[in-house]
């Protein structure tokens, strides 16, 4: 599926600006990963893009949440089980076994910092430093939503250092920044 039709079918099943912009940016952190990894990055963005869809349906019955989605993709022919299994892995435990089931989780955590933090930088996402990014993850009153041992986590869980895993998550935000408002304003 080429990624125009995957972002309408994300336009499609979202209802949230803000939800819209959550996948979007864990797009871009998972695409970034697939690079450092060596792996689909096409797979891996699917997974980042899709990993929520059902959010604005499911937010009162989590239990539903992802599985309403891997529903979805299935009604319309998508068949990858690898990403519809990540797509579950990142809300369900149990269905963590892979690099992209375990990279899912970390990229949603993470995209979520970096989207806060650039919106209260007058540059956005341009220029954002890892050092300033561990500054805002230490403050629990920033972004409180934030699941932190989630970021915190990472290289025991993928083998990537916190700050190696950082540095290549700002890469796959600054990559998508244009189509989420995280670019400066221009004078």
């Amino acid at each position: 599926m080429d990624r125009t039709e995957a972002v309408a079918i994300v336009r499609e099943h979202t209802t949230k600006e803000i939800t819209y912009r959550h996948l979007i940016s864990v797009e871009g952190v998972m695409r970034a990963l697939a690079r450092r990894f060596g792996e689909d990055e096409d797979r891996w963005g699917l997974t980042g893009l899709w990993h929520d869809l059902d959010y604005d349906f499911t937010e009162d019955n989590l239990e539903r949440h992802a599985h309403q989605t891997v529903e979805w993709l299935r009604e319309r022919g998508f068949e990858d089980e690898a990403v519809l299994n990540a797509i579950l892995a990142h809300r369900f435990e149990e269905h963590r076994h892979s690099l992209l089931d375990k990279a899912i989780v970390h990229a949603d955590a993470v995209s979520g910092l970096l989207v806060a933090a650039a919106l209260v930088r007058p540059e956005k996402a341009t220029g954002m430093k890892v050092s300033s990014v561990k500054k805002k993850l230490k403050e629990k009153s920033f972004a409180p939503g934030v699941e932190r041992e989630e970021i915190r986590n990472v290289e025991e869980s993928i083998g990537l250092p916190l700050d190696d895993f950082i540095a290549v998550s700002i890469e796959g935000i600054q990559d998508v920044a244009p189509e989420i408002g995280l670019e400066p304003t221009s004078t």
